[in-house]
């Protein structure tokens, strides 16, 4: 039995970012990263707050928008159609789950695809399927990151990935079986 280190493989990754983040900084780019979460769901502050002391450790700059949970859909819209039009923005992140009053799927298609870095945009969904891709869920990134760091050979091998959300479980399933990762195999969802 192999145990992987995913806590190891995130330092060394972000040790990583750190360096080209300075690089981009050197050359006048300063990446920004606009962080937005709605209501107060515990797991998804846990989250959002775990990714503001990401982007400070590699030197990205993180806003966080935080609404009430009774912000509406209009409000919302006006935020995300204010962070693609700015220049000083390079990532937008809208926390899920939203509200149940909140249509996730109209905010995730506002996003604009090129900033869309979580990869939730259809444009971006596409593109992961095709493998040729910008962004990718940072989940199935991470474990494909983790397989292919570890030395784990999955080229030719018979996969179960355990869902299938859109989130994790579909693009987790498509990364398997892309040559672009060590995938080309075979996928049972």
């Amino acid at each position: 039995m192999t145990i992987l280190d995913g806590k190891a493989l995130s330092l060394k990754i972000k040790d990583e970012l750190k360096e080209q983040t300075a690089q981009l900084k050197a050359e006048g780019i300063n990446p920004s990263l606009a962080v937005i979460i709605v209501g107060n769901d515990p797991a998804s502050r846990v989250y959002v707050n775990n990714k503001k002391k990401a982007c400070e450790y590699i030197g990205i700059l993180s806003e966080e928008y935080a609404f009430p949970e009774e912000t509406t859909m209009d409000q919302l819209l006006e935020l995300i159609d204010t962070l693609n039009e700015s220049d000083k923005i390079n990532g937008i992140l809208v926390q899920l789950p939203l509200p149940k009053h909140l249509d996730e799927k109209e905010v995730i298609n506002r996003i604009c695809p090129k900033k869309d870095v979580d990869a939730f945009h259809p444009s971006n969904v596409g593109k992961i399927m095709i493998g040729d891709y910008d962004f990718l869920p940072c989940t199935p990134a991470g474990v494909m990151e983790l397989i292919k760091l570890s030395g784990i050979e999955v080229k030719g091998k018979k996969c179960v990935v355990v869902g299938r959300s859109n989130i994790v479980g579909k693009p987790m399933a498509q990364l398997m079986m892309q040559k672009r990762y060590p995938g080309d195999t075979t996928v049972t969802v």
